[in-house]
């Protein structure tokens, strides 16, 4: 293919946009990498003309048809190009915004599955960065254009992406100063005044009114007479909720006190229809709920400790009894509210209980989700987790329970205590050579070591060097005539004798890394030292098919083997959070516990813990050839 040359931005956009075009009816991604890189010139003027050819080819395909699967293609072919750096970052997320900017809310929900599906391609590093803050934005703007009435199915779809595609971490939407929207200001009657009769402008009270929502409600044909001082009392608490910290002003509390007390709880306990303005809604059972939740929502922010709250917000003893009783009171209402009251108090409870730990998250200023590998708080949960494998050894899987998990651990570490005793593993003594090479060395005056920073003037050091020395140095029993000196003078005398012993500094470190060595490779140094290891003692570790039949055969009761594998509640629901089939959950939780546990996650250790959550007949059939 000959070479053009990129001499014109209008005559390349051209090229690029036809070229597009066939590429999206063929579908074949690879033709638009061969055309773009026959063109000469910069890659900053390759870019912008492809940016605008993609731009171009899908106004073209808008103005021409409304195919979903054809602006998928063209959005796929512009993340490919991407990737080949044939283009911007930024396009796929500019193509995105101009469709559905340009296209009828159908056609947005049906190809809004383009944008969750790519959810992984959109939070790689590639496209993270340049387009985190276009797609904020296209889902902000659909959410605008929906109805909360109408497209809840389409609203949820955009806010469980925008879940998804946010890390934990990523502080954009929080609220950090715990400030309050003020601007959220509910405007009702100052003054009393004439109302029309219900229905007689209904155009005009129907106003505002989302289509749909009130198509359930029947207005009465006379007039009824309207009690001012509750609907002024009434609406007069919005306003307390959207600032709550009205509270802690003497006036407003006083005020907010008696309209909750006297002029409230009557309307909004009664059953039957009132004859007021908003007859309609306290006689709604979610109205009631909406007005008597959001009671607990400012109680709460009354009671928590929030980081950015003044110091002098602080409610005296009084009115902390006061928020109390008129709490219960609040739940006892939302309970005798139909339908369900006693399982909606229970979701209300757990809902302020998870907002109590998102203050908590906040005050400690926010802290990472994500755990590094060198969390020492991860490694510390590591350490204190029991382990099936750790009550499962050389018995042969025979386990005597004990009454509790660390005292069942350590009975059953060896298959005796006084084979435990002797056991090689115990023997952790360092010899003299390894554990004096450091005060020797500081003893060199050449090293001008100053006596203060020397480890033999350090007590634990003393103490330790005491021990080893009547181990292992035949220098500490020696019979002198010479009185007791101090511990460091002491110590510094055996260092020197040790010194005169020991070989230049060079051997030593050439025998610690001949010892390095060995511990690479540990075959080799299993091959030397267990030459005549029988069979039996060989590890038999768990296989693919063996985890396969598990979970088959398990089914549902794969989280009670969790539980009896150590598994904790979080790491279970993040199984059941992966995929759907049980099998699979099953599958990714025993393949979990097979890196955790190592050389202990054995057929045996498995076979036991099958046999403790009652399933010994399918133990038996799996591990069958497994002897105990």
């Amino acid at each position: 293919m000959s070479t053009v040359e990129l001499y014109n931005f209008e005559s390349a956009r051209k090229d690029f946009s036809k070229c597009i075009e066939n590429t999206v009816k063929v579908e074949k991604k690879e033709d638009l990498l061969t055309f773009v890189q026959q063109y000469e010139g910069s890659d900053a003027e390759k870019k912008a003309t492809l940016d605008q050819a993609f731009k171009d080819a899908l106004k073209e395909l808008v103005a021409v048809q409304r195919n979903c699967a054809k602006f998928k293609t063209v959005i796929n072919l512009s993340a490919y190009a991407v990737t080949q750096d044939l283009c911007s970052s930024f396009t796929p997320f500019h193509l995105l915004s101009d469709l559905f900017d340009m296209v009828t809310l159908d056609v947005c929900e049906a190809t809004f599955d383009l944008v969750e599906d790519n959810v992984y391609l959109w939070k790689s590093d590639m496209f993270f960065e340049a387009g985190k803050n276009y797609l904020l934005r296209m889902c902000n703007d659909l959410l605008r254009r929906l109805s909360k009435a109408h497209n809840t199915v389409f609203c949820g779809r955009i806010q469980l992406f925008l879940a998804r595609l946010f890390p934990l971490s990523e502080k954009s939407a929080l609220n950090l100063t715990s400030q309050f929207n003020l601007e959220n200001v509910t405007v009702y009657l100052s003054e009393p005044e004439e109302l029309k009769p219900k229905g007689s402008d209904k155009n005009e009270s129907m106003e505002g009114i989302e289509e749909g929502e009130m198509s359930d409600l029947s207005f009465s044909s006379d007039p009824c007479p309207i009690d001012y001082n509750l609907y002024r009392k009434f609406w007069y608490l919005q306003d307390i909720f959207r600032k709550p910290t009205q509270c802690y002003e003497k006036a407003p509390w006083k005020k907010f006190s008696s309209v909750s007390t006297c002029g409230l709880w009557g309307p909004i306990s009664a059953t039957h229809p009132l004859s007021e303005l908003f007859d309609l809604q306290l006689s709604d059972s979610n109205f009631r709920r909406y007005v008597l939740v959001q009671f607990l929502i400012l109680f709460q922010y009354l009671h928590l400790p929030v980081r950015f709250k003044s110091s002098s917000f602080v409610l005296t003893e009084e009115q902390n009894q006061w928020v109390d009783s008129t709490q219960e009171k609040v739940y006892r209402l939302i309970k005798e509210t139909p339908p369900d009251g006693d399982k909606f108090v229970q979701a209300i409870k757990h809902i302020l209980k998870r907002e109590e730990n998102w203050n908590s998250w906040k005050n400690e200023g926010c802290p990472s989700f994500e755990r590094s590998k060198g969390d020492s708080s991860q490694t510390k949960q590591k350490l204190s987790r029991k382990s099936v494998g750790d009550d499962l050894q050389a018995t042969g899987g025979k386990i005597i329970k004990m009454g509790n998990a660390e005292l069942t651990r350590l009975w059953n570490l060896s298959p005796g205590n006084m084979a435990a005793c002797k056991s090689d593993k115990r023997v952790f003594l360092p010899s003299v050579e390894e554990f004096f090479a450091e005060p020797i060395e500081q003893a060199d005056p050449e090293n001008m070591i100053e006596d203060e920073y020397k480890l033999v003037n350090n007590i634990n050091f003393q103490w330790r060097a005491l021990r080893l020395l009547a181990r292992r140095s035949p220098h500490f029993f020696t019979h002198t005539n010479q009185p007791a000196m101090a511990l460091p003078a002491y110590l510094e005398l055996m260092v020197t004798k040790l010194a005169k012993e020991m070989p230049p500094a060079e051997e030593v470190k050439t025998q610690i890394e001949d010892e390095e060595e060995l511990k690479d490779t540990p075959d080799e140094v299993d091959n030397l030292k267990h030459t005549d290891t029988s069979p039996a003692e060989v590890v038999e570790k768990l296989s693919a098919q063996q985890i396969q039949l598990v979970s088959d055969k398990i089914d549902s009761d794969w989280k009670k083997l969790a539980t009896e594998l150590n598994f904790l509640d979080d790491e279970i629901l993040y199984f059941e959070s992966e995929t759907t089939e049980v099998s699979a959950q099953a599958i990714k939780m025993l393949t979990k516990w097979q890196e955790n546990e190592g050389e202990r996650a054995t057929p045996g250790a498995l076979k036991i813990a099958l046999r403790e959550i009652g399933l010994a007949e399918i133990a038996e059939t799996i591990f069958k050839n497994i002897t105990e």
